[in-house]
């Protein structure tokens, strides 16, 4: 690249190697006048969100729900603090449990708007307490989804589920999403990714 300036690299990686080479066409962008660019699969979350946008040459492409991909560092300092308040805070406890079912969890329908009301001051309480700096995935970021992210229900479910890959903003990844599967790291295999790129490809 030095010797020659007609040429070019892409670099290219899965999970912590999308990570890596993120970072190296970031360090290289300038040195060689932006002609490294890098493309990772299920990168990690290592771009603070202020820089994450201006690194044009970076491609990140997610999974919809690949663990590997959606959680920071600072999600799982963040939940720590709200986990120490749920456990010192007896009464704070108690209060969450009678507005959402005191045996079971109720279903979304089933609350009143009164307690869905308290549950989002509730909510807005515990955001006040998770200030830690929260990562994404570096560069331009693409989010595939399809039957096999998605797990559908059920096999009539699977055969029609399209699928697809979009662009989206880099604040979607400021939350942590809590689900049944959150920490499937199946969702994060290489297999996954290959297979429905090429779904994509087959259906364009």
């Amino acid at each position: 690249l030095q010797m020659d300036p007609n040429l070019s690299l892409v670099i290219v990686g899965h999970s912590l190697g999308g990570g890596v080479a993120a970072v190296l066409a970031t360090m290289w962008k300038q040195r060689f006048a932006n002609r490294v660019r890098s493309i990772g699969f299920g990168n990690p979350c290592v771009f603070p969100l202020a820089i994450t946008s201006s690194c044009d040459n970076i491609v990140s492409v997610t999974g919809e729900g690949d663990p590997f991909a959606c959680f920071s560092l600072g999600h799982i300092a963040d939940l720590t603090k709200a986990l120490s308040k749920l456990c010192s805070d007896d009464g704070f406890r108690d209060e969450i449990m009678q507005h959402t079912g005191t045996t079971s969890w109720l279903k979304p329908e089933e609350i009143s708007e009164e307690d869905y009301i308290w549950c989002l001051n509730a909510m807005t309480f515990l955001r006040k307490q998770m200030n830690s700096e929260i990562l994404v995935p570096p560069g331009v970021i693409y989010v595939m989804s399809g039957s096999l992210f998605d797990f559908p229900t059920d096999e009539s479910e699977s055969s029609v589920k399209s699928n697809n890959i979009r662009t989206v903003d880099p604040t979607i990844f400021d939350e942590m999403r809590i689900s049944p599967r959150m920490f499937d790291v199946s969702r994060h295999v290489p297999a996954r990714y290959e297979t429905v790129l090429q779904r994509i490809a087959a259906s364009a």
